[in-house]
């Protein structure tokens, strides 16, 4: 507040004096003296804080001087412009003369404020904010995953400069790089790392937790010292892992993945970060908010539609609780068939018949059926779901006559079938050639480890 207020309120005199030179804005004049006030009172309160803030260190010290110089300097000339501002009609008679002089005054205090504005926006920022965008490489900061992911040969890598590098890179470079030094310590370059913070090392010989860079990333987030804080970004215990292995054989900057004696540790969690994310079934095309009529006609036949997400129009519904569904109820969703993405109908008395209003609803992603009297005959009438992903049919008398619903589903990414007539072997063929579908038929068993029961004898000792 401290800082872009004075930025808001000299631009806004400024733009207030200029408009002022027209008779029909002539009123606005009233208003710059005020605003010149206020402004001149923020940014001194602007250069003391900052003035504070600066003691705390961690800053690029040459942009420092230059942001704290120029943000006394623009104080400085507020209180000027302000102050003979208020004294020009005594000294210029012309009133024509008078305006453009107003206007004049103006003229240093913006140059000084936009440059002053500019070194805080490199010292937050970084010097090339201005035109990271536009840049030649014309890249946004590559995602950690996205670099791991192009690692052909795993066993080749340099752990340092192929894996930790690009985490340190997305998740730390922010308060600990070229543009800010929290600490006093930098975390882009090999000899920054080495030489640690105004505390001394940040990587120690020995086990991960003696050295303070792993020993931050484990604090509880709501401890101020966690790292990074709570608001940025958090490391992924994938990440972290990889950090911890690394530092335990010295933080070894050249080796590569190969010569770490963790090889196969590290080697299995740089897999699983290659693996490709699975597509979420969130609808990313907006769709119109649902009228309040359509709305009132819905809650009046007891059917509650919830938002997916805030700022979101798409809608989910659950009739689980009323065991019986109406024609009516499941005819009235047609009305919100853009919005409607996720329906839970479990539990309820669902007929094959009324899946053909279900049908219908053409941008349906999620949909459960468990524990209903659905059959093969009423699961067939919502193969024109293109859009579904999400399908359980948990406790439903569905059988392998269903397969060719579920191969019409094109893209369908996972599939309950717990408790169902299902076949393993019709399964199985659906699997080979449907293998980005997650099929789930439940009833796990866990294998029963010798480990898993510690038997206490009692031993009497002899004297």
């Amino acid at each position: 507040m401290l800082v872009h207020l004075p930025i808001g309120i000299l631009f806004l005199a400024f733009i207030f004096e200029i408009l002022s030179l027209q008779n029909k804005y002539k009123g606005l004049r009233k208003a710059v003296q005020p605003a010149l006030l206020w402004g001149s009172c923020f940014a001194v309160a602007a250069a003391i804080s900052g003035y504070f803030l600066r003691k705390e260190g961690g800053y690029e010290e040459a942009i420092a001087d230059l942001h704290q110089n120029f943000g006394i300097a623009t104080a400085v000339l507020c209180l000027v412009v302000y102050g003979l501002r208020r004294r020009l009609k005594h000294w210029v008679g012309d009133p024509v003369k008078r305006k453009q002089v107003r206007v004049l005054l103006f003229v240093p205090l913006i140059i000084l404020l936009s440059v002053t504005g500019h070194w805080g926006g490199s010292l937050t920022h970084g010097e090339d904010y201005l035109f990271a965008a536009v840049s030649w490489h014309g890249m946004e900061p590559i995602d950690p995953a996205t670099r791991i992911r192009t690692i052909a040969d795993i066993g080749e890598a340099v752990l340092y400069e192929d894996v930790i590098q690009p985490i340190l890179e997305a998740r730390c470079y922010d308060c600990h790089s070229a543009r800010k030094q929290k600490g006093d310590l930098r975390l882009d370059k090999i000899e920054f790392i080495s030489r640690g913070s105004k505390n001394g090392e940040v990587i120690s010989d020995g086990p991960a937790d003696s050295s303070a860079l792993f020993m931050r990333l484990m604090l509880p987030i709501e401890d101020e010292d966690h790292m990074p804080p709570g608001e940025k970004p958090q490391l992924s215990s994938s990440e972290i892992a990889l950090i911890k292995y690394w530092i335990e054989e010295n933080a070894h900057f050249e080796k590569s993945i190969r010569q770490f004696r963790n090889t196969e540790k590290i080697a299995a969690i740089i897999r699983s970060l290659q693996e490709a994310p699975r597509q979420s079934w969130i609808p990313s095309e907006p769709v119109d908010e649902v009228k309040d009529k359509t709305l009132r006609k819905l809650n009046d036949l007891g059917i509650t539609p919830m938002p997916l997400a805030a700022g979101n129009n798409h809608l989910m519904i659950s009739f689980t609780g009323s065991q019986k569904v109406t024609d009516d109820q499941i005819n009235s969703l047609a009305d919100i068939k853009e919005q409607l993405v996720w329906l839970n109908l479990s539990h309820t008395q669902i007929t094959d018949e009324q899946m053909e209003a279900v049908s219908r609803l053409g941008n349906l992603r999620v949909l459960y059926l468990n524990n209903t009297e659905i059959s093969d005959k009423g699961l067939a009438k919502i193969s024109a779901l293109s859009k579904l992903r999400w399908l359980s049919l948990v406790g439903t008398r569905i059988s392998d006559k269903s397969i060719p619903t579920f191969e019409e589903l094109k893209n369908l990414a996972a599939l309950f079938l717990y408790q169902t007539a299902v076949t393993t072997e019709a399964l199985a063929e659906f699997a080979t050639g449907h293998a980005d579908v997650r099929l789930d038929t439940g009833n796990y068993r866990l294998k029963q480890l010798p480990t898993d029961t510690i038997v206490y004898r009692k031993i009497t000792v002899k004297n």
